[in-house]
């Protein structure tokens, strides 16, 4: 496989270097040679850190057992692209993301929302991760139906193998929370990202995150039982394979972080982020849209402090149920 098209955006992850493809490897300035194995370039090396290190090594172990999302029933571009839409937040960031633009996700597990955003064959779309288990399921998908803009990476969010100021859009969801220093993560990922482009980040959120904490402490008393007070265990459009990756990832993670609206907003202010979006709102939407229809690159009301608790609050009741997941977009200036 020819990698030229997304030399362009990749870069030594020791050096941040240019990389050129000789045969089954891509080698940098210095003569670093990394490996394409099973049409995945192998650019995952060691978080720096020895302490982060170890927290790195503990996930990418847990994520090469339990594969998110997994493609159960999905043989098609079509079934893809109509489990995406479903979702709601899939339908909303294809239609927010330019048919030209490029895209990095980062995390991108078995690379779902990878190859749905690469059904329009104009846009170049990335997805890293660790885990080699799921790279090789999103990369056997990729390959069944050709999507040619599409390539997936194997990378460190700490030692990310991607240029600086090169992606117009990155999507890091559910992600950040499972490293040892998610606001350091979430540093690293925005330079990749070109001035006037988007990251788009989602993070457990601290409150509505509250209700599967009580859960986990039952689960963990009863060991394992009383598992349909987890509303997704109780769903009948799911098989039984993909509950037990469900109830894995949710309740049995190594390592977790939960994160409030605001601690993210400065986040986002103290790195020159413009707030655009959050899903679910926290200040009320825009005058066009409707629940079923979010601009999420659209300049949102920010809202007060006092709003983003009551906001929260009403999450333990509603994203709650799901893992209680928010996801911020911002503008880099």
């Amino acid at each position: 496989m020819n990698f030229d098209s997304v030399l362009q955006f990749l870069a030594c992850p020791e050096t941040g270097d240019t990389l050129e493809q000789e045969n089954n490897n891509l080698i940098s300035k210095n003569g670093t040679k990394y490996p394409i194995t099973d049409n995945i370039p192998r650019l995952l090396i060691p978080t720096k850190s020895k302490e982060e290190e170890k927290v790195r090594e503990k996930m990418q172990k847990f994520y090469e057992t339990v594969t998110l999302p997994g493609y159960d029933g999905i043989d098609s571009p079509s079934v893809l692209m109509d489990k995406a839409k479903k979702s709601g937040f899939g339908r909303w960031l294809d239609e927010a993301i330019s048919p030209m633009a490029s895209v990095m996700e980062v995390g991108c597990g078995t690379g779902q929302m990878t190859n749905f955003l690469g059904l329009v064959s104009s846009r170049k779309v990335m997805g890293i991760d660790q885990s080699i288990p799921s790279l090789k399921l999103g990369q056997a998908f990729k390959e069944k139906f050709d999507l040619k803009n599409v390539s997936f990476i194997q990378g460190n969010i700490f030692t990310l193998p991607a240029k600086n100021n090169s992606v117009d859009i990155l999507i890091c969801s559910g992600v950040l929370h499972h490293t040892p220093d998610p606001y350091k993560g979430f540093t690293e990922l925005l330079k990749k990202v070109k001035p006037g482009g988007y990251i788009v980040i989602g993070l457990y959120n601290s409150y509505a995150r509250i209700p599967l904490g009580i859960r986990k402490i039952i689960f963990n008393c009863t060991g394992g039982a009383l598992r349909n007070l987890d509303a997704h265990m109780r769903r009948k459009d799911v098989d039984k394979s993909k509950k037990e990756i469900w109830f894995s990832d949710q309740y049995k993670n190594p390592h977790e972080s939960w994160h409030s609206v605001d601690e993210v907003l400065k986040w986002f202010e103290k790195n020159k982020v413009e707030f655009v979006s959050c899903v679910p709102n926290i200040a009320g939407r825009m005058g066009d849209e409707t629940p079923q229809n979010q601009n999420l690159f659209k300049i949102h009301p920010k809202g007060s402090s006092i709003q983003h608790i009551a906001k929260q609050l009403g999450w333990m009741f509603t994203i709650g149920r799901e893992g209680g997941l928010f996801v911020l977009t911002g503008r880099k200036q």
